[in-house]
């Protein structure tokens, strides 16, 4: 059986689709479109599920997008349409909660709505995934389309942050399952980077990872529904649940655009964009301030955001923030630049 079989018997895809006020319902169908193209290939239509987030505007492209690859493949993906927004990680659940209804899903895949997650990436993510399950012997385990340049496709300011942040999950989730000496398993991951691009929305999950986001987002949501969790944390918080059970990730490189298509990222508050997900991971983990404090420190010291035009002040303004909201008590001080020779 070829890989392409296999992927079209085993594997479930769900694209969270929701566009800005600004893009036109022309612009809205070439975005899904070339999101469609080529896709009905490798995931068989009945096993795609489009799920409109509360954007009205968005349905009539969706389901011409969706005629579009009906009148390729002979069959029409599931489209959902949710009258009301429930952010990115909202519309995941509500996808991976349908797929899950079909026993003969046993791969599940994210794919945003705007062209920028390659359908050709997905039979090598595919094949690291069955790569890995085999070698751990254990479907506990999810694989990451790592980008090769977060700095293209984001921006250097937002790029650095988000290593930091990657940075930081690791560290303090390796911290916290130190204390039942345990570890990540990071020889998936190693060969990528030393930190791996968890951030990355293109994914796979086993069926029982699909099922802790699932569970996860919508804890966190219910546990504190001021944190808007679903709408910034869909990579973020089903990562830190999945390793803290000790799933295994997995990496490679994937394509992606010189610049995003289309983002729904608010760059105006970087500090507390990033500030708020550190200050969620802390809290979750339980990690005492001589822990945590430091750990979040050696990864502001090599971010290199601090030689940048205003990077000195977002930095310190991210530290002070997650400082306030998990630990009041700490005084130490973060090194400041010119100190040392480097």
């Amino acid at each position: 059986m070829t890989t392409a079989e296999q992927m079209r018997r085993t594997v479930g895809s769900v694209i969270p689709i929701w566009f800005g006020e600004e893009t036109p319902p022309e612009h809205m169908l070439e975005l899904l479109s070339r999101t469609l193209a080529d896709t009905e290939l490798l995931v068989a239509p009945e096993r795609l599920v489009l799920v409109v987030d509360g954007c009205a505007r968005a349905e009539e492209p969706t389901r011409d997008a969706a005629d579009e690859l009906a009148a390729r493949a002979g069959a029409h993906p599931q489209v959902i349409v949710k009258q009301k927004n429930s952010g990115k990680g909202g519309a995941v659940c509500t996808g991976f909660e349908r797929l899950l209804e079909d026993d003969a899903v046993e791969v599940l895949n994210i794919r945003d709505c705007d062209g920028d997650h390659d359908i050709w990436d997905l039979p090598q993510l595919y094949g690291l995934f069955a790569t890995v399950r085999d070698r751990v012997g254990s479907d506990d385990l999810f694989v990451l389309g790592c980008r090769g340049s977060l700095s293209r496709s984001m921006g250097f300011a937002r790029s650095e942050l988000e290593h930091v942040l990657n940075r930081v999950t690791i560290d303090a989730v390796n911290a916290a399952l130190a204390e039942a000496g345990e570890c990540v398993d990071e020889r998936y991951t190693a060969r990528y980077r030393r930190v791996p691009d968890f951030q990355s929305g293109y994914k796979l999950y086993s069926r029982t990872a699909a099922e802790v986001l699932c569970e996860s987002l919508s804890e966190a949501q219910a546990t504190r529904p001021e944190l808007r969790v679903p709408w910034w944390g869909v990579e973020f918080v089903p990562t830190v649940e999945l390793l803290l059970r000790g799933f295994t990730p997995a990496a490679l490189h994937r394509l992606t655009w010189d610049g995003q298509p289309q983002t729904t990222f608010d760059e105006t508050d970087l500090a507390e964009a990033y500030a708020c997900q550190i200050a969620w991971l802390y809290e979750r983990l339980g990690l005492p301030a001589t822990v945590a404090m430091p750990l979040l420190d050696n990864a502001l010291t090599a971010c290199e955001y601090l030689t940048a035009h205003g990077g000195v002040e977002v930095i310190a303004e991210l530290r002070r923030r997650v400082i306030e909201r998990v630990y009041p008590e700490w005084s130490r001080e973060l090194p400041g630049r010119g100190e040392v020779f480097v």
